[in-house]
């Protein structure tokens, strides 16, 4: 009886202490976020910073594998992929609406805030080099 009341005891602290641990997991960036993007070229003039919703969706087969429509504010047709791994975020080399784009980025504890640095060439002469913070 004493054993048993000893592993029943056992099991009921481990039930509590998994409540203590943090999310694991591949936690979802789907959904809409709010971009505030600082651009060497575009916003030059205005020396401002541009603020709009994108949305993330996640693909189909590859759970780390992410789509931003919206991006660059492009229109909500123009859409990116990003790569998550952790809290680390790879938008890899891609020609998407004429502009190369190629950069990285990282997520917070919470993933609800992201900030990107990326490039974005038209093939014109000119490399924009972008800030962008995605927040919800």
């Amino acid at each position: 009886m004493k054993s048993i009341s000893k592993t029943l005891w056992v099991l009921t602290f481990a039930l509590l202490l998994s409540g203590c641990i943090p999310e694991t997991g591949n936690p979802d960036l789907a959904g809409s976020w709010t971009c505030s993007e600082t651009s060497e070229i575009f916003l030059k003039s205005s020396k401002g910073t541009s603020v709009y919703q994108v949305t993330f969706s996640r693909d189909a087969v590859n759970a780390d594998k992410y789509y931003i429509d919206n991006f660059y504010k492009l229109g909500n047709l123009v859409r990116v992929s990003v790569i998550k791994n952790g809290y680390s975020l790879t938008l890899p080399k891609q020609n998407i609406d004429g502009f190369v784009f190629e950069g990285s980025g990282s997520a917070n504890d919470a993933y609800d805030l992201i900030n990107m640095t990326y490039t974005a060439d038209d093939g014109g002469g000119q490399v924009d080099h972008v800030t962008a913070e995605y927040s919800r």
